[in-house]
This record gives structure tokens, C-alpha cells and sequence, in this order.
């Protein structure tokens, strides 16, 4: 059984989706595409063989699909999902969530009231083999008492869309979702510093780079560089100090050369390439939960309305330098 897709966004992200649908994935097929860009729509449809939409709800509803594959920019989030919630068809929703808590918020009422998990969140980075095995050695206990963490987000360059608040909302968004994947416990405040230096590479609407701190309920102090034009490549890093051992992500790569020009390793330039097995890991899954009819597992609303909620707060942050705190209601027992 070949479970049909209905994906909308048509840009860098769904492009990557489709040709890892058609090269990697199995058990499913794009049926049809959704951009407001109409001749996007159809030139994308006609080399897969999908029928184009012009209007996400309209696909949402239509019988040439049987789950949503959600890849458009995060303010239209909120009414796609709840479409497919309404359509009863299970969802995978590329980050963010929504921009906002309050947008989350409604989601997650709206499921719940649905009654079973239709919807799975792309925070990819659950499912790499590197932060997987970190987490294995923060459970198993080998490195004792967590105490702290550092963490980098590094992208070679962004767009002159991209905004200082989008360090935020797009960016820390990942660490923070996989702070709370590592350790299981929530974040209970942020600060937003800003170093006197900026590079000279960034706009002169940005910021950059930034430095993000973030405390959780048993006291782990967390610090994330997030550097957005650091010219050299997309270098994630993460660092777990425990009283009794420290583990680190490697590179990940699968050789390093030695040359007369000294010893070499390549570095990813892109999320799409770094994170490669992660996306595939994920998109299976949700492909194979959607051929079984099981309710999602993996990142919830849930998950995407906590990282909204620091967020909000590292926005407030971000504005006036000082501390604040993350207030998180209690956790609906459909998520628990």
C-alpha cells in the first residue's frame, strides 16, 4: 500500500522532500502539490506525475490524498493543520509549529478534541544517529550529573529575509526542542545576549552572532551560539558536560583526507545535507504510522507549542537583554 501525499510549499525544503520521496521513502507517493505559485505548482506537478493545487485547503479536502505533507512558511501553518485535523487526515508539519504560542495553543485543543495524535512535527534532529547517541549516553548515566551544555548553530550565510528575530523562532528553535529531547525536562528561562561585535558579514539589520541562554527545571545551564553568517559552512555543535565524562557530536563524516596540504574534513553547507538521514529517518516514520493507521509518535503540537512558548520569551528577551521566565501549563494527557 502506496499511502498518497499531498505536500504544499514548493521552496527549498519541499523541493528536498519531494526528491526524497521519490528517491528514498517507501510506501508512499506525492499525488499532488500546492503553491501559490501557480506555474511552481505546475511545473513541479508535471515532473512528478501530482496533480496541482493553487489552494492548501482545497487539496486538504480533495480524495486524491490521504495525509498532508506541510512545507510552507510558519504564519499559514495554523489554518493548514487545522484543515487537516478537520479532514481527519494525519499531518507532518515542518517547523515551526506556528510563530506564536497563542496560534499552538489552538491546535492543541483542537486535537485534543480530535482524541488521537494526527499530526508529527519536523524537528529532524530526534532522529540523527549523533544527537540519538547522546541521548543514550545521558540516559545509560555514563556521564553522571548533567551540568552543562554548549551548543553552536552555524549557517555559512541567510537571505536579506532573513530578520533578527528569526535567529529565534528559526534557529534556537532546534536547540531548544532537542534540550528538551535530551534531557527531558523543560526550559524555565532564556536570556537573549547580545556580544558588542558583530561579523562584518552580516546585514546591518542583524545581529550576529547572538548568544542564547537558556536554564531548565533541574538547573542545567545551557549556552547556544548562534551564528548565521559564519562563511564557512553549516556547522551544528553540541556538548554535554557531566560530573563524571563529557560527550560531544563528531563531524559525522564518513572519511578525512590527509594530503600534502595537511588533514581534511569536509563540512556540510546546508541543514538539507548535514541532517540527511535525519530527514529520511523521519519522513519514513511518518509514512509508515500513516500505512499502519497508528496515531504519530515523535515530536507533537505538544512539542511545537513548548519551543513557541521560549520562544516567545526569547523574543522578549531579545528586546530588552534581561531574563525570562518560561511558564508551561500542564501537558494534556494525549501527549503524555
Amino acid at each position: 500500500m502506496n499511502a498518497k501525499i499531498g505536500l504544499i510549499g514548493l521552496g527549498m525544503i519541499g523541493h528536498d522532500h519531494l526528491k526524497r520521496f521519490k528517491n528514498v521513502i517507501t510506501g508512499a507517493q506525492v499525488t499532488a502539490v500546492c503553491d501559490i505559485n501557480r506555474s511552481a505548482a505546475d511545473a513541479v506537478a508535471n515532473e512528478y506525475g501530482a496533480t496541482a493545487f493553487y489552494d492548501a485547503e482545497e487539496m486538504i479536502s480533495s480524495d486524491l490524498i490521504d495525509a498532508v505533507f506541510i512545507c510552507s512558511i510558519g504564519p499559514v501553518h495554523k489554518a493548514q493543520i487545522l484543515a487537516a485535523f478537520k479532514a481527519g487526515k494525519p499531518v507532518f508539519c515542518e517547523k515551526p509549529l506556528t510563530p506564536t504560542a497563542d496560534e499552538s495553543k489552538e491546535i492543541i485543543e483542537a486535537e485534543v478534541i480530535a482524541g488521537k495524535r494526527l499530526l508529527q512535527l519536523g524537528f529532524m534532529r530526534r532522529y540523527d544517529p549523533g544527537y540519538q547517541a547522546l541521548k543514550t549516553s545521558i540516559d545509560g548515566g555514563d556521564l553522571g550529573e548533567i551540568m552543562l551544555i554548549h551548543c553552536a548553530h552555524r549557517n555559512p550565510s541567510v537571505p536579506e529575509s532573513y530578520t533578527l528575530e528569526m535567529a529565534v523562532n528559526d534557529s534556537a528553535t532546534h536547540e531548544i526542542d532537542i534540550i528538551r529531547y535530551l534531557l527531558n525536562e523543560n526550559i524555565t528561562s532564556v536570556r537573549v545576549d547580545r556580544p558588542r561585535k558583530s561579523t562584518s558579514r552580516a546585514l546591518p539589520h542583524l545581529q550576529d552572532p547572538l548568544i542564547v541562554i537558556f536554564e531548565t527545571e533541574s538547573g542545567v545551564r545551557i549556552d547556544d551560539e548562534l551564528f548565521v553568517n559564519c562563511h564557512y559552512g553549516y556547522d551544528i555543535r553540541c556538548e554535554v558536560i557531566g560530573e563524571n565524562a563529557i560527550a560531544a557530536l563528531n563531524e559525522q563524516q564518513l572519511i578525512t583526507t590527509r594530503s600534502i596540504n595537511g588533514r581534511a574534513q569536509h563540512i556540510a553547507q546546508s541543514c538539507m545535507e548535514r541532517f540527511a538521514t535525519a530527514y529520511d529517518r523521519e519522513v519514513q516514520t511518518f509514512i509508515d504510522h500513516v500505512n499502519a493507521g497508528r496515531q504519530m509518535t515523535g515530536p507533537s503540537s505538544w512539542d511545537g507549542y513548548v519551543v513557541a512558548l521560549v520562544c516567545d520569551a526569547g523574543l522578549a528577551s531579545l528586546k530588552d537583554g534581561e531574563k525570562h521566565d518560561v511558564i508551561i501549563p500542564s501537558q494534556p494527557a494525549l501527549y503524555q
